[in-house]
């Protein structure tokens, strides 16, 4: 961690000033990608609801990044950083915004159920707002970081492929790039099972969400995800473990905590492949399998 503060400190001090994002300042750190190694969680949550109790009982618990880890335990907290999308009251909004004109040149799209902007992880601007933000997650004692919404800028180049390009390798190069500042920091990725076989030797572990059964955002109402599209995600994902085969795949469904209309089905299709699994309601703050260990 010492050789990472003093390679951010080099960012913060280059050119003999302070401004953080000034071309000659835009360098990161040549990738030294090692195999990652980690023991494998016998489960997992993603809470994002009120800072909840010690997880004693949990191996890996995705929280948002305002969450303080507690007193070291076998708990391993993941924090939530958004790649791909862009929320403008979040610190790396603010960080962009206060420059002016940045956040309009580093928008690809925008996602209105959300409220945010889907972000090229192609501009050096993005690329240190998200470096800092991981820096002040492992200075806040997080063991590992979860990068969400990969398949945003995914989506983006596949609808615009000359716009587009450049867009994988952009996103394969900032995972080495955190890999090599923080070797000990395990990371996990939502998705993003296009290009999972290229991230794979610098990651413990990918998220699949909507394994079985989804939020329809259209119509607001939890839907079971076809058995074909769930085969054709499971072979990508047996391609990138073929790469790492220590790779730990984690399943994540929603449901609505007041029907348990799936959570039964979803469980034994997860456990069939293989995969931990972990059931909640769309805003990810009510867990619904039995026995989950939230406050």
């Amino acid at each position: 961690m010492s050789a990472s503060r003093r390679w951010f400190v080099a960012q913060l001090f280059c050119a003999g000033g302070l401004a953080l994002l000034m071309a000659s300042c835009q360098r990161e750190i040549a990738p030294v990608v090692s195999p990652v190694r980690s023991t494998a969680p016998e489960n997992f949550v993603v809470y994002y609801g009120k800072s909840p109790q010690p997880l004693s009982r949990i191996d890996w618990a995705i929280v948002q990044d305002s969450y303080r880890p507690l007193s070291p335990g076998k708990t391993v907290y993941f924090a939530y950083i958004s790649l791909g999308e862009i929320d403008s009251e979040s610190t790396i909004g603010k960080e962009l915004s206060a420059i002016p004109g940045e956040l309009s040149r580093v928008t690809l799209s925008k996602n209105s159920f959300w409220n945010s902007r889907v972000s090229d992880i192609r501009k050096e601007s993005v690329r240190q707002a998200l470096l800092r933000q991981v820096d002040r997650d492992v200075m806040a004692g997080f063991g590992g970081i979860f990068f969400d919404t990969l398949d945003s800028p995914l989506e983006y180049r596949e609808q615009h492929p000359g716009k587009g390009k450049g867009i994988r390798t952009s996103i394969k190069s900032f995972i080495e790039t955190v890999h090599a500042s923080y070797p000990g920091i395990r990371i996990v990725v939502n998705r993003g099972f296009e290009i999972l076989p290229l991230l794979a030797p610098m990651i413990s572990g990918v998220l699949y969400e909507d394994f079985c059964s989804r939020f329809d955002e259209a119509t607001k109402t939890y839907v079971l995800v076809p058995e074909r599209e769930r085969r054709s995600f499971l072979e990508e994902i047996g391609q990138a473990k073929k790469t790492n085969p220590a790779l730990v795949v984690l399943a994540l469904d929603y449901e609505d905590p007041s029907r348990r209309t799936f959570s039964q089905r979803c469980g034994e299709m997860a456990r069939r492949d293989g995969l931990l699994h972990y059931m909640s309601d769309w805003t990810l703050s009510a867990p619904i399998l039995p026995g989950t260990p939230i406050p």
